[in-house]
């Protein structure tokens, strides 16, 4: 979100080649985050940070910051509690009247006031390549809850580079593996599986349901096959919806991450969807440098989306 570089919230000026903290809310006794070092090499070098835990895992996340990244620019993921991304027609309005268009675009589709929002627009690209854009995914979170993470950032004199949220980080960890080229992303979580679809690097299109790791776990046979077979279909759906708008894209792959056997969901996968259907492993795309696991099924941890968010700044265009 870009009315989240609002930073400079911290005591000095941003600097460029600094890393990135990716802060995430599991929920409001838990925050994960993972930090990503630039120029490092072909791939991110990305630690994954302790995870803070108890009434208030904010102020100790900052406190490791401070101890343990102190130059790291923090990109912060709201949870999905906390925002609402609506697609939107984009405004037919100078630059600097956007916001005000799409906050009144938004009035009656919140159920908080439009006037309390933090509101940002996303391009999405046009349906063929250079064609203009003609769509924006509108991003609104209630104002107290970007304010509350720019004061704390204040307050602790840290650097806040960024207010993002969970499709962006997906978008990036995405384009490690498929660059520029349409692809999907599945990321199958311990309690809900999100869909992203990219193209141009842009985030096209995003989806959320029900299927997820512990409810797989729980199945028998016969039920996790159709829980599979119902995931396909959420998937089937959503790229051919994404093959009639954006007709000059050629949607390929599909890209599957999951907290759990990531090989035999992706090969059920592949026999149920037509394009090629690839697992998608965090450390492949990235250097980790921490011996803590990127998910931990057992403590209900998963650092994904954390490490999307570190990756930021290398997403940026």
């Amino acid at each position: 979100m870009s009315d989240s570089r609002i930073a400079p919230t911290a005591s000095r000026q941003r600097v460029s080649d600094a890393p990135w903290l990716g802060i995430y809310s599991i929920h409001n006794e838990r925050l994960v985050a993972a930090c990503a070092v630039p120029g490092s090499g072909p791939r991110p070098a990305v630690r994954v940070a302790p995870v803070f835990d108890g009434a208030d895992p904010a102020t100790l996340a900052l406190q490791w910051q401070r101890a343990q990244a102190r130059r790291a620019q923090a990109n912060v993921l709201l949870n999905s509690v906390d925002y609402r991304i609506v697609p939107l027609d984009a405004p037919r309005v100078p630059p600097e009247e956007r916001r005000a268009a799409v906050r009144w675009q938004l009035k009656d589709l919140l159920d908080f006031p439009a006037e309390q929002a933090c509101v940002d627009c996303l391009d999405v690209p046009g349906p063929t390549p250079g064609a203009e854009s003609r769509q924006v995914f509108a991003v609104a979170s209630q104002e107290r809850t970007v304010r509350g993470w720019m004061q704390r950032y204040r307050d602790a004199r840290l650097a806040l580079g960024a207010i993002d949220i969970p499709e962006l980080a997906m978008r990036n960890l995405s384009v490690l593996a498929a660059g520029p080229a349409a692809h999907a992303f599945v990321h199958l979580g311990l309690k809900s599986t999100r869909l992203t679809l990219a193209w141009q690097r842009e985030l096209c299109a995003f989806r959320q349901f029900d299927v997820a790791a512990y409810k797989l776990d729980a199945a028998d046979a016969a039920t996790r096959a159709r829980l599979l077979e119902r995931m396909a279909l959420e998937v089937q759906r959503s790229t051919d919806s994404f093959a009639r708008q954006f007709h000059g894209a050629d949607l390929a792959t599909v890209w599957v991450s999951a907290v759990r056997d990531a090989d035999e969901i992706t090969r059920q996968l592949s026999d149920l969807l037509p394009q090629s259907v690839q697992a998608f492993r965090v450390e492949d795309h990235v250097a980790l440098s921490s011996s803590q696991p990127v998910v931990d099924p057992e403590r209900g941890l998963d650092f994904t989306f954390a490490i999307g968010a570190a990756i930021r700044r290398d997403e940026m265009h």
